[in-house]
Formats: structure tokens, sequence, C-alpha cells
């Protein structure tokens, strides 16, 4: 019995020792690394033509570098699939990737990765965080110089840039996209040269420098297409269309919006569809299609709300905050780990056992602290489902009330429209009579005191109508008390 304790001790102390080493050391072969390394590059070049495909094999090179053990494949893959959930405006979800992806290269001291990963959460930022956006771009920045990694300084400028010229500094946007535009061309990477075009595209349009816009827009819409670019094409022709708005070219807007929407049905991303709506609502109304005009802005309001881009903000600055304490945490528990490591090897089969002991009682402590957190998870959830209910029950209560209010200005103008034809037909009559007196009084065929009496009976006539109309009018034109 003796005996068979000791080999089980034995046994339990090369398992702990293998595994222990084997989290310290690379156990992926060169060859596997190159097949992740792979897949994540075919992922991540479907991001502009199909989303949907990018997160499929990213998905795989995760799957494939976490077998070999191989923590950049790992942090490469999940960086991959957050920015396809971006496109596809899964933010929550590209967000919690980001975050695991960190987790992977810090592990494996790859800074340069982390650097990149910055870049994609300051992107998450740019729609709705400028300040955040920008503080994401310039920690990236700083790592991207560190390593003298030119594309990754270039498309940071690019970012950069956007975020200027949201912030109307068209020329800090100009200086930075030009900069990004020589660096592009050293490099020869068609792909950023096209969205440093269409960036430079929306500047000069901002900038009302319609010709220059349309020009380098079109030159960008030619290259986007002939890679197949679905995404960044879409993109150009919503720029265009707001370009043609601005100079009151409706037919040519319109043909730009026909085309673009015919790309965002390939696309699942909301905002970009969200934008195309307002882009018709704004050529709607432009064109006085005000009923048509409505329809479109309804859709927007229906299918987004400041209230969840605001939530979200709050929650990617929540999930940053939350990832920085927990990686601080496993950067403390990693180095008592490793400090115990060296003195665990001298331990005896006993201390072994012990140990194990000891695991099991943590991982009791773990399950029920677990058990914890799942039901406040379970409960957060349920909250965060009823709000959502509120949120949709406010929603359709403000449709319905601007259907309400949209019919009622229709009886309302339907309404003035009769009084004001009416009240022109009551008038008409008393100003004939009158300038019928004055013509027979300007041929001297009456008297002065009936023309006198007859001009007065004429103008009391027309007070009168007045003062009926202005009556009916007021109180046809009350509001509804069920309002």
């Amino acid at each position: 019995m003796m005996l068979k304790v000791l080999i089980i001790n034995a046994l339990m102390l090369l398992l702990f020792k293998s595994t222990t080493f084997a989290l310290w050391q690379p156990v992926a072969e060169p060859a596997l690394q190159h097949d992740v390394d792979s897949v994540n590059k075919l992922a991540y070049n479907y991001r502009l033509k199909n989303p949907e495909q990018t997160i499929k094999y990213a998905t795989t090179a995760f799957t494939l570098a976490k077998k070999i053990n191989y923590l950049n494949g790992q942090g490469e893959a999940c960086r991959v699939t957050g920015i396809g959930q971006s496109y596809i405006s899964k933010y929550d979800e590209a967000l919690d990737k980001y975050l695991e992806a960190i987790s992977y290269f810090e592990q494996n001291n790859n800074f340069k990765g982390v650097g990149k990963v910055y870049n994609n959460i300051g992107n998450l930022y740019s729609a709705n965080d400028y300040n955040k956006a920008l503080e994401y771009y310039n920690k990236s920045l700083l790592i991207a110089k560190k390593f003298n990694a030119k594309p990754e300084i270039a498309s940071l400028y690019v970012n950069i840039g956007i975020i200027q010229r949201k912030k109307k500094n068209f020329k800090a946007a100009l200086e930075k996209f030009q900069i990004s535009m020589k660096l592009f061309q050293q490099l020869g990477n068609q792909e950023l040269i096209i969205q440093c075009l269409q960036s430079l595209g929306e500047v000069y349009n901002d900038l009302k420098q319609y010709q220059n816009a349309e020009n380098v827009l079109n030159e960008a819409f030619i290259k986007a297409k002939a890679r197949d670019m679905n995404f960044t094409i879409a993109s150009i022709e919503l720029t265009l269309t707001n370009l043609y708005l601005n100079q009151n070219k409706f037919e040519q807007a319109k043909e730009a919006l026909k085309k673009g929407f015919e790309y965002t049905k390939t696309l699942n991303n909301r905002d970009l569809q969200n934008d195309y709506n307002y882009a018709l609502y704004q050529l709607e109304y432009k064109r006085q299609n005000y009923r048509e005009a409505l329809n479109y802005l309804k859709k927007n309001f229906s299918q987004d709300s400041a209230y969840y881009r605001q939530s979200f903000s709050n929650r990617i600055t929540l999930a940053s905050d939350l990832f920085e304490q927990l990686e601080n945490r496993r950067k403390n528990e990693r180095t008592i780990a490793q400090q115990k490591y060296a003195t665990t090897l001298f331990w005896s089969s006993t201390a072994v056992a012990a140990l194990l002991f000891a695991l099991v009682f943590l991982l009791v402590i773990n399950v029920k602290r677990t058990n914890k957190n799942n039901k406040e998870l379970t409960r957060l959830n349920k909250e965060v489902s009823r709000k959502k209910e509120d949120l949709d029950r406010v929603n359709q209560n403000l449709e319905d009330i601007i259907e309400t209010r949209t019919q009622d200005l229709k009886v309302k103008n339907k309404r003035l429209s009769d009084y004001s034809l009416h009240l022109s037909h009551e008038i008409r009559g008393p100003i004939a009579t009158l300038k019928g007196i004055v013509y027979i009084q300007e041929n001297n065929l009456i008297d002065k005191d009936e023309c006198i009496e007859l001009i007065k009976k004429c103008v009391f006539n027309i007070d009168d109508e007045i003062i009926n109309m202005s009556k009916m009018l007021n109180e046809s034109v009350e509001p509804n008390p069920k309002k």
C-alpha cells in the first residue's frame, strides 16, 4: 500500500513538473507557427470584403494556435476576430477580443502586438469619444515609433487625421493624411492608400473644395472596386452622396446612394446602414419630399439612439479599467508562481500531495465564487433586459406620438386651407361692390350721401365676415384636450 502511494506521488510530481515546464517553454514548431500566421493574414485580408469570413478564419487560426501553445498566434487571432466583429457592429464582442489579445501578447512580451490592439480600441472610441480615441492612438503611435513600424505609423496618422477632421481641425487633418500618403506610397500598400484617399476626399468636401474631393474619391472608388473592398466602396459612395448633396446635385446623389446601398446588403454593419438611411433622409428633405424624409428618419430613430452610443462608451471605459486591474493581478500571480516553482522542484512527493490537496480546496472555493458570480451576472442580465424593454416601449410611444401629431397637422392644414379659400370668396363680393361704387362716383352717377351709405354697408360687411372667419378659425385650430 505504501509503495502504491509513493508511486502515485512520484507520477504526480512528474506531471506537475512537465505541466509547469510547458507553461514557460515554447512548444510550437516554426512550420506550424507559419500556418497559423498565414490563416490570420487571410482572415485580416477579408475584413473589407466579407467580415463574417474574417471571423471564421480567425477562429480557425486561434484553434490551431491554441493546440501548439503559440501565444502570438492566439493574440493575433483574437485581434483579427475583434476587427471582423467591429465591421458588423458587434462592438462589445470586439472589445472583449481586443482585451483577450492584449493578454496573450503581454504573456509573450509582444509589445508591438499590444500597440496594434491599442489602435483597434481607438477605432471603437472614434465614433463617440474623440479624446479617448486620440489617447489610444497616441499610445499605439509611441509603440510603433519605438519599433520603427512604418505601416502602423502611417495607419495611425490616418486615424488621428480622421479624429482631427471630426473635431473640425481640417488643417491638422490634411497634414496627417499627407504624411500617411507618402509613407503608404513608399510601402506600396494599395489598401491603405485607398483609405487615405477617401479621408482626403472627406476633408476636401468639408472645406467645400468639391472638385478636388470628387477627383480623389473617384480615384479611391476605382482602386477599391478593383480589390473587392465592399466596406470601403460603400463608405466612399456615402461620402460622394454627401458631396453631391452639398452641391444640390440630387440625381447624382441618388445614383451614388443606390450603388452604395447595394454593397451594404453584403455587410451586416448597423452604423453604415444608419448612415445610409440618414443620407436618404437628407436627400428627400432637400427635394422637399417630407413624408419620405420622415420615414427614413424614423428608421434611424428606431435602430439607434444617443443613449446606446453613450452607454457603449461607458461600457468600453469600464471594461478597459477592469481589464487593467485583472492584468495587474495576473502579472503578480505569475511572478509568485515562478518564485514558488524554483523551490517546489526540491519538495518530496508528500509536499506535492499537500499542494494538490490545497489545489482541490482552492478549486472548491473558486467553484463557489464562480457560482456566486454567475448568479450576479444572471441578475444583471435580467436588469439589462428589463431596461431594454423599457427603452423599446419608450421608442414605440415616441413613434405613436409622432404619427398622431403628423395626422393632426394634416387635419389642421386642411382646415386652414378651406377657411382661407372661403374667406377670400366672402370678401371678394363686397370688394367688387366697392369697386363698382367707386366707378359710379367717378362718373357722377350717384349723389355723395348715397355713395357714402353704400360704402359703409360694404365696409361693415367685410368687417363682419373677417370677424366671423377669425372666430371660426380660432375655434377650429384649438389644441385637442386629449393630447
